[in-house]
């Protein structure tokens, strides 16, 4: 029973406690009770004298109700009664067994328990004894033995000091990732393959800057169209596309925040860069979080594909036996357009309402940025 929502305990229980309350707080009070007054607050009760005297050194430890509601008898949670024996058997079988590279589960554990008692003649502790066990490993700790220590760093170490970015356009991030849709050509509408998108987030306002749809593979050229496609205007991209709508985002970025793929990393893209007084910084080995603004729009562009016809879905689990293939029907073009959609859609989040935007991120942009 958790305590500390009180209303959360049965009603029974809690006034059964309150009971309680009114006859042990007189006692707990009194320097000196005599025995007459014990068995009369036993009476009242209920209880045996030795269940009392527990009830009051719990009232006087926390005294509140429910201190005294009546899960407060017996073992108490985290307390173990194994012999210390088994207790260093389950101890081995964690270190030696249970955190492996092979992640054996729960059950798999119990049973390597088992099996080391019966060479030891013990007696087996229960499955829940020793998943009490497993529950009070530190989560770091067991991801460092199955994992290594890079996944626990990446997973549960804290991420010291603070990003601070002052005006828009000061630092854009860049990536690609294959689209969670399949899609069809012009002519006959027949399935062809997931397309790949390459998205531009200015992290200053959270607006998508700018991206390129493309059926081939990351390079060079989808991430210098991507670039074109976040320095210029967008109006009139957004009319060829009837699209009546603001995207207020255009202009030179002050740095670009990329990984370390060989299509960010050309001589070509260097150089354009330093041209135009860009500064190219490129992600530290090991370090996920030193791009998470584009990660979390990939993640919200991919939620929003999975309610398109074609969807692939993130695994394998999630697609169950929808067929992928024979429900594509969106050509690269017609999901260019809803992808625009998308993008207002995140343009018009609460943070970057687009009325409201282009006022306050006029105040924002360098000089070298236009706001439309």
């Amino acid at each position: 029973m958790d305590r500390s929502d009180i209303k959360a305990i049965d009603d029974a229980a809690w006034e059964q406690a309150v009971a309680r309350e009114a006859v042990i707080r007189r006692l707990a009070r009194m320097a000196n009770p005599d025995r007459g007054e014990f068995l009369v607050a036993c009476r009242q009760l209920g209880l045996k004298r030795s269940r009392l005297y527990d009830l009051i050194k719990a009232y006087k430890a926390r005294p509140i109700t429910s201190s005294l509601l009546a899960g407060t008898a017996g073992t108490q949670t985290g307390s173990r009664r194994l012999p210390e024996v088994i207790e260093v058997v389950i101890a081995d079988a964690i270190e030696d067994f249970f955190k492996s590279r092979q992640k054996p589960s729960i059950n798999a554990l119990h049973k390597e328990v088992r099996r080391r008692c019966g060479q030891r003649g013990l007696r087996a502790p229960c499955w829940t004894s020793v998943r009490d066990r497993v529950v009070a490993i530190d989560a770091a700790e067991l991801v460092a033995a199955r994992e290594r220590a890079k996944a626990a760093r990446s997973r549960y170490h804290p991420v010291p000091g603070t990003y601070r970015i002052e005006r828009a356009f000061e630092v854009v991030q860049i990536d690609h990732t294959l689209v969670d849709v399949i899609v069809v050509d012009r002519a006959h509408r027949q399935p062809l393959q997931r397309p790949w998108v390459t998205l531009a987030i200015d992290v200053a306002s959270r607006m998508v800057a700018g991206f390129y749809l493309t059926l081939e593979s990351p390079s060079a050229l989808s991430v210098s169209l991507a670039i074109q496609h976040l320095v210029q205007p967008k109006l009139d991209w957004l009319d060829g596309f009837g699209i009546d709508a603001d995207w207020p985002t255009s202009g030179l970025p002050e740095t670009i925040h990329v990984d370390n793929a060989k299509e960010f990393r050309s001589k070509a893209m260097l150089r354009r860069a330093e041209e135009h007084g860009i500064s190219l910084q490129y992600r530290p080995i090991g370090a996920p979080h030193y791009r998470g603004n584009i990660e979390r729009l990939i993640g919200t562009m991919m939620g929003a594909a999975h309610l398109l016809p074609g969807s692939t879905f993130s695994n394998i689990k999630d697609r169950g036996d929808y067929d992928s293939v024979a429900n594509a029907t969106m050509t690269l073009d017609e999901l260019e357009l809803l992808r625009d959609n998308q993008d207002e859609i995140r343009i018009a989040s609460p943070k970057n309402v687009p009325e409201q935007s282009c006022h306050c991120l006029s105040r924002m942009f360098p000089s070298r940025l236009t706001c439309r």
